[in-house]
């Protein structure tokens, strides 16, 4: 079938009125709404993943995987406000219709089985809940969502993987096939586990989640030439960066790119949301000692370590975590800086360049996801490469997960094969 794929839609709030129940903060009755925001901001002339998108699915398989799809893109739109909970979204189908949708909105709140179950009503008995993580059966903030699930006479149950979470951890869908419900895991998979990757790895103990992110031009250049900065992809793209950086708690650039781009590196296009602490490569310690950031976020700032010791002591004074690594060439060991911030209480990274900071992690294997944005602009044989040395594909490890679309970008998403499989092992 032909992708509707928006792995992160626009802000969308939910329709006055609906039927099919009260209305619930953080669920829709129905997909139509999101889906022509979507088709408008980030997938335009694109599938509208309705009738049309369902009717060229590839069987039951490409069914459960179109509808895990929904549920995922719902899932985004709550990032950076449901830790330490997971993203998650649901929808519930009958006939290949959606009877009701929602997500998890923030912690604290309802989760979203409830939310999409509310909005079916009692349409719900005999269709198939799609949610992008297997149900809850323990009492938290809010009661066991199985036995919701249970109580609505939904008839199956289709999840991607299965939630580390020692109170749960395959108890959801045992629990649900003992009261007769049918409940599938897999569908979806990679996509799943980039929506929850340091979710995923924190809970089952596997260290600090790094992702990858680069915009690039389709002829593979971060800049127009070197020193210059140059808005490359839309504000869709941006928007989808944002909720990247919403999900991890440090973001990763290098000193040129702080010097030349002047990256405010924030989720300001997302209400609500808390912007991840800032990580500065920074081998001569140029760092500003009067960088806005200072002001009111927990900084680091990771060098060599034979750095200048007076310039650290102005760093640190100013505010500045200086975290000294090990360093070949001048080149600091990536696998070294997410130890470090690992110990500082960091334990997911999203790592946004430049060129040589992100050839060093794609060389070094010091990743797990990544996302590369990729806009229709020629920046020609003058522009600045997007890394800084030859990346061959079998050296990369990297799994594809999917692509889709934010304006006139393309968004082009991987996992680490490594990370999948170690992820996939234990909860598909």
């Amino acid at each position: 079938m032909e992708r509707r794929v928006a792995f992160f839609p626009p802000d969308h709030s939910p329709p006055k009125k609906h039927s099919g129940g009260k209305p619930r903060r953080g669920g829709v009755n129905r997909v139509d709404e999101i889906r022509r925001e979507i088709a408008k901001e980030i997938a335009p002339g694109a599938s509208d993943g309705g009738e049309s998108a369902l009717a060229d699915a590839s069987g039951a398989a490409g069914v459960d995987r179109h509808f895990v799809d929904e549920a995922i893109d719902l899932a985004w739109l709550a990032a950076g406000k449901t830790q330490p909970n997971p993203l998650v979204g649901a929808v519930v189908v009958k006939n290949g219709e959606v009877l009701g949708a929602g997500y998890h909105p923030r912690y604290g709140e309802d989760h979203a089985e409830t939310v999409a179950l509310e909005r079916a009503g009692d349409a719900a008995r005999g269709s198939t809940l799609y949610v992008t993580l297997e149900p809850c059966a323990h009492h938290g903030n809010t009661p066991p969502c199985v036995g919701q699930i249970i109580a609505s006479g939904v008839s199956r149950v289709v999840v991607p993987t299965l939630d580390p979470d020692t109170r749960v951890n395959g108890r959801g869908i045992r629990t649900l096939r003992e009261r007769g419900i049918r409940a599938d895991v897999g569908a979806g998979a990679e996509r799943a586990l980039l929506l929850n990757l340091p979710y995923f790895k924190s809970k089952l103990g596997l260290g600090p989640a790094v992702t990858l992110k680069m915009a690039v031009t389709l002829d593979g250049k971060i800049a127009s030439m070197p020193g210059r900065r140059d808005d490359i992809t839309g504000e869709g793209s941006r928007r989808i960066a944002q909720r990247l950086r919403a999900i991890h708690e440090g973001v990763l650039v290098g000193i040129e790119t702080v010097i030349t781009d002047e990256p405010r590196l924030d989720c300001r296009l997302l209400d609500g949301v808390k912007a991840p602490s800032p990580v500065v490569i920074d081998p001569d310690l140029r760092f500003p000692a009067a960088h806005p950031w200072l002001a009111d976020r927990r900084v680091f700032v990771v060098t060599v370590p034979h750095a200048p010791e007076d310039k650290a002591a102005v760093l640190a004074d100013s505010g500045a975590r200086v975290v000294r690594c090990d360093a070949k060439d001048r080149r600091i060991d990536p696998a070294a800086v997410v130890e470090a911030l690992r110990r500082d209480g960091v334990t997911s990274l999203l790592v946004e360049g430049g060129a040589r900071v992100f050839s060093s992690f794609v060389t070094n294997g010091a990743w797990d996801a990544m996302f590369v944005f990729v806009s229709p602009v020629l920046f020609g044989p003058e522009g600045v490469d997007l890394a800084d040395r030859a990346l061959e594909r079998a050296g990369l490890a990297a799994v594809f997960a999917g692509a889709s679309r934010a304006g006139d970008d393309a968004v082009l998403c991987y996992i680490n094969r490594k990370t999948r499989d170690a992820l996939v092992s234990r909860l598909c």
